[in-house]
């Protein structure tokens, strides 16, 4: 029923993966007075600023000096990426941004950070729900051109749900956005093939 955080569940011919008690946990340590009212059920992880906000951060990491909040945010964040990692890709791109200013946080980011697991909290019983298909795997990539280097993102759904996901920097700098899409298509269509090649094997078995 648990294994390491994850929630697993069967509902008939259904079987659902969701980490309400994780969210609840990491609620009680970073906002033990809740969910502010201002924050929307309405409202994404993330929007246009954050990533302005990471580049104003990496753009000041000469001067930070902040140890206590560098502290508070590298826990923050490591606490969010477990979710995105393992059962809540829609949170993936924004967690992926945060990650990037670990050594140099501004008040701004943190700020940013909380509003990542606001969403988490307003949105607790979002799983991964796997059905039995006939659907062969699919996927899907996008690149974001911004932030210096660009981020890839792909996501490949099999029985329904997602199976594999990710966003990550792109590591050059891409001149333009054409080149970041191929960046991405590249990364998406090696791990495409790595997972044809993985179910192909579980079928011979």
């Amino acid at each position: 029923h648990d294994l390491l955080g994850v929630e697993i569940e069967r509902e008939g011919s259904h079987v659902v993966l969701r980490q309400r008690a994780y969210i609840d946990k990491m609620a009680d340590s970073f906002v033990p007075q809740g969910v502010p009212k201002t924050f929307q059920k309405s409202q994404a992880p993330c929007d246009s600023s954050l990533a302005v906000a990471v580049t104003v951060a990496l753009d000041c990491k000469e001067q930070f000096s902040d140890q206590a909040l560098q502290r508070k945010y590298q826990q923050l964040v490591g606490s969010l990426l477990y979710a995105a990692v393992l059962t809540r890709p829609d949170v993936a791109f924004a967690v992926a941004l945060l990650c990037r200013a670990m050594s140099c946080p501004t008040p701004e980011l943190y700020e940013k950070a909380l509003q990542v697991l606001y969403y988490l909290v307003r949105h607790r019983d979002i799983g991964l729900r796997y059905e039995a298909d006939h659907k062969p795997l699919s996927g899907m990539t996008d690149s974001d051109w911004a932030v210096k280097h660009s981020t890839s993102g792909y996501v490949f759904t099999y029985s329904k749900a997602a199976i594999s996901w990710s966003s990550k920097k792109q590591t050059s700098v891409a001149l333009s956005s054409c080149e970041a899409e191929i960046m991405a298509a590249s990364e998406a269509a090696k791990e495409g093939v790595h997972l044809q090649r993985f179910l192909s094997e579980l079928k011979d078995g």
